[in-house]
């Protein structure tokens, strides 16, 4: 589809939506003032750590679309896709009848975003820093705009709370050395990246008591051998969705570099905890504290 049709379309779509919604000419200021409140949007959520938010806040059922990366959520895999976050398709958002596009930062590309702000769409944009104060700030932002303040607190209220706990578990450890952890995830069958500085997956090991193993550069890399043995993990960690694809953790514990480490065991949580901070982040840090102490399993 050419941009040119493509932006025809949306325009097009925009106009019959409206023109199906508008309403009955004479009414009276009672009624005006009476009109659907922000919390009855439709909304198209991008982002697992957003995705993740309304839902927790009781907003799912407002959701009409979500992106590639928040199908990683159980609860959102039903909902119809728009695209992958950084390549969105604005014809598809356009056609659900969407009101407001709920983003993280990593929301593209540009061209589409202001598209969508052309034709009517309220394109809100939050910050995706992995750290605990910018998920409580997420948490607060976003239920305010869909008039659930109150649940946000409740949520804000638990997360201290989850991490309270975990703080108060590493103070409890008796033994004084940290586990150093690999965080690694699959893109695709034969490729291992790495998760270093300034990740969530970083921040999760962080916040277990734990200390990343990778801490020379920020960002994710590719796997090597060599890293892996200067390294030294205790522990690896991985989302679940990234076990099949490189052979479990029997074809793990034969990767290079890995089969050279002895001794490492194996955590996972679930795929949307590895790749952002959400409100049920006390819960992933509480999954890695619980690794840490579980009994070894041998590989054969």
């Amino acid at each position: 589809m050419s941009r040119a049709f493509g932006l025809s379309w949306v325009f097009m779509a925009v106009a019959s939506l409206a023109h199906a919604a508008a309403p009955a000419p004479a009414k009276p200021p009672a009624a005006a003032a009476a009109k659907a409140p922000v919390n009855a949007a439709k909304l198209v959520t991008v982002g697992p750590a957003i995705t993740e938010t309304v839902f927790a806040l009781g907003a799912g059922g407002q959701v009409v679309g979500v992106d590639d990366t928040s199908l990683a959520l159980e609860v959102a895999r039903k909902s119809p896709k728009v695209g992958y976050q950084r390549a969105l398709s604005s014809e598809a958002i356009v056609a659900l009848g969407t009101s407001q596009l709920l983003a993280s930062e990593e929301a593209g590309p540009p061209g589409v975003l202001e598209q969508l702000k052309t034709v009517g769409v309220d394109v809100v944009v939050l910050p995706n820093k992995h750290t605990v104060e910018a998920t409580r700030e997420r948490i607060r932002t976003l239920a305010q705009r869909l008039g659930k303040a109150e649940q946000g607190e409740a949520l804000v209220k638990q997360l201290d709370s989850d991490l309270r706990k975990a703080q108060e578990r590493t103070a409890a450890r008796k033994d004084a050395k940290p586990p150093r952890v690999l965080a690694l995830y699959a893109r695709g069958a034969n490729v291992l990246m790495v998760a270093g500085a300034g990740t969530a997956a970083g921040e999760l090991v962080t916040l277990s008591g734990g200390v990343n193993a990778i801490a020379g550069y920020a960002g994710h890399k590719p796997l090597t051998a060599e890293a892996v043995v200067e390294a030294a993990p205790d522990f690896i960690l991985m989302p679940a969705s990234s076990l099949e694809p490189v052979g479990g953790e029997e074809g793990l514990s034969r990767t290079p570099g890995l089969s050279q480490v002895r001794g490492w065991r194996l955590i996972t949580v679930d795929d949307v905890h590895f790749m952002g901070l959400g409100p049920h982040l006390g819960k992933a840090v509480s999954r890695l504290q619980d690794g840490y102490t579980s009994p070894a399993r041998g590989r054969k």
